[in-house]
Formats: C-alpha cells, structure tokens, sequence
C-alpha cells in the first residue's frame, strides 16, 4: 500500500458520570484520531489514548501531535506491503508508546483481517452510585473493580448485599501506605482477585507480610517489557495489567503477553476511558486475559461514540464487530 496523506482529527465527549480517581476527577474525554490514506483511497484510522494534560502520563495529546507532525512527512508516498515493513518507521516512536500505539492500531488494520468476536464483561467503577449499584445488579458482571477510596468498605459491602455476584478487583492508583493499604482487612477478602498498584514504591511490600492479602498487581509500573520482567523478578507480583497504549500498541501486548505466559505469570488487558475505535482492539487483546479486562460495553461512559454498536452488552458477554469510524463527528487539526 502506498501511503497517500496522515490526517489528525480530535474527537471529544462528555462523561455520563465524572470519572474520579485518587489523582483527579475528569468530566470529558478527548482523544486523538489517526487517519492513514492509502493511494487507492482506503482509510485506516487509530485512536491515541493520550490525556489533555499529564495527570496520569507525560505524554500529552499535545505532544503526540507535534510528534506525528514531525514524523508523517517521511511516510508520504512511501510503499508498505507488510506489517513488518513498519518497523523502521515505528522504532522512532518509541519514546511516545502512546502516539506509536495510535499508529500500530492504524497499520495493523491494514494487514489483518478484523472479525466479530465477545469478550466477558467485566465493569469499573469510580465512585460508587445507587444508579451504578442498579446497573451492576441488571448485567452482572464477571468482574468488578473499584477505586480505592475512604469509602471502599461501603462500597464492598454494598456490592455484596445487593447479590451482586462477581469477582472484586480493587485499584489504589499507588495512593496507598502500609497503613492505609491495611484497610482491607476489614473487609471479607474471599471474591477479591487483585489489587492494583497499592504504593508508589514497590519497596513497601517488604514491610508486609503479602501472602495474607489478595494478589498485588502492577498497572502504571508496566510501562514496557523490559521493565515488567525487572519488576517480576524482583518483588512478589503476581499479575500484571498490559495498556496498549502505554507498551506502545498492539505488538508490544503480544510480545508482553508470550513472555508473561511463559514465566506463569497472570495478566490483564485494559484501556483508559476509550472510544469504540480503541475499545475494540483493547478487547481483542483481552481475550487473552486471565480475568475480564477493563472493557466496557457500549454506552458506558459516553452518550455518543465515533464508532456505531461498539460493544453491545448482552448475557454477561460484549459483543464486538469490526469498527467503522464515522468520519463526520472529527474535527480535523
């Protein structure tokens, strides 16, 4: 395929509910858009995960523009029969996993055939709700996980006592001391899978005694392979939650995910508040999962998406088709 224009877009939604989370409280989403046009006129779009601000990472939408900006020119007119054909062009994006992981998702569209498939819902939860408890009674989930909060024993409680019957996984987004994370003993600890990253340092799970808690999971630590495999072998982690976006793309899961099996070591797949585009291929890599990923039906989050029935909830199970991006709702940089 000969590359014919890159195109940025913006798309943008409000949250149905205000995301809050230890480190900040968020009432929209917007996302970066990557278009590719080939020569004959085919269009293969990727979806940057990237915040407005770096609340949660460096890099910024703002950064992943003027990265793209800098590199798309090279690619102009450019020939590519073959994934692999990339991979020049994409070791410069190493630095920027999350802008790579937007163009990874793009090419790999163009390569790859994309089918139907269903993923086992499991749902998140920031800031516990009667409306939210209403909605985890009607679906019922697999898998819930909560944000650590002064009210988790509440929340714990509430989730229980409305037969809510699901496996709990509870993240403290390194929030947590020794002290604090010994909160949870108050709580029955029987359904909860994992916790995900309780202490900024990992140094801290030498003061603790782990086998009496649930298994300790990494999430922002897991920002590439080569640092996951020095964690593992280093500090009592017994799974780890892969991003796309933050490895680098699709690629990197796959490779992060060989070497995880091959080490016993149990993983996760999740996004971060996505639109249907990205969602789709976060649940791909899911099913490989060894407990639901954070992967939310369509709806969840946003009123509107840019992709049309992008994960439909039925029976406990998301079903997935091929998403087709509708180019009218972007706004083009």
């Amino acid at each position: 395929m000969i590359i014919k224009a890159i195109h940025l877009y913006t798309y943008k939604q409000p949250f149905k509910s205000p995301i809050i989370t230890p480190k900040v409280k968020l009432y929209e989403r917007e996302s970066l858009i990557v278009e590719i046009l080939t020569r004959d006129n085919q269009s293969f779009y990727g979806e940057c995960n990237a915040f407005t601000t770096n609340w949660y990472d460096d890099e910024t939408i703002d950064i992943a523009v003027h990265t793209l900006n800098e590199w798309i020119p090279q690619l102009i007119d450019k020939e590519f029969n073959s994934f692999s054909e990339w991979s020049v062009y994409l070791e410069q994006l190493e630095e920027t996993p999350a802008t790579r992981s937007a163009i990874v998702m793009a090419v790999y569209q163009m390569y790859h055939e994309l089918s139907s498939f269903s993923v086992t819902y499991g749902a998140t939860i920031s800031g516990l709700t009667n409306e939210q408890l209403h909605k985890l009674y009607e679906t019922q989930p697999r898998r819930v996980k909560l944000k650590w909060s002064s009210q988790l024993v509440e929340d714990i409680n509430a989730i229980h006592q409305n037969d809510i019957h699901c496996d709990l996984a509870l993240d403290a987004n390194e929030s947590l001391n020794v002290e604090s994370f010994s909160k949870i003993s108050e709580v029955n600890q029987a359904n909860i899978i994992y916790i995900e990253e309780p202490f900024k340092s990992l140094e801290n799970l030498n003061a603790m005694n782990v086998s009496e808690y649930p298994p300790i999971a990494i999430d922002e630590k897991a920002t590439s392979i080569k640092d996951i495999v020095s964690i593992i072998e280093k500090f009592p982690i017994q799974l780890v939650v892969l991003k796309p976006y933050r490895l680098g793309g699709i690629d990197k899961v796959l490779e992060a995910i060989d070497i995880l099996k091959e080490k016993n070591i149990k993983f996760v797949v999740g996004g971060m508040y996505e639109f249907g585009l990205s969602r789709y291929f976060t649940a791909m890599l899911a099913k490989e999962g060894d407990y639901p990923g954070d992967v939310t039906p369509s709806g969840y989050y946003f009123e509107e998406d840019l992709v049309r029935d992008s994960g439909i909830l039925k029976e406990g199970m998301i079903h997935f088709i091929p998403p087709k991006v509708q180019k009218t709702k972007l706004t083009k940089l």
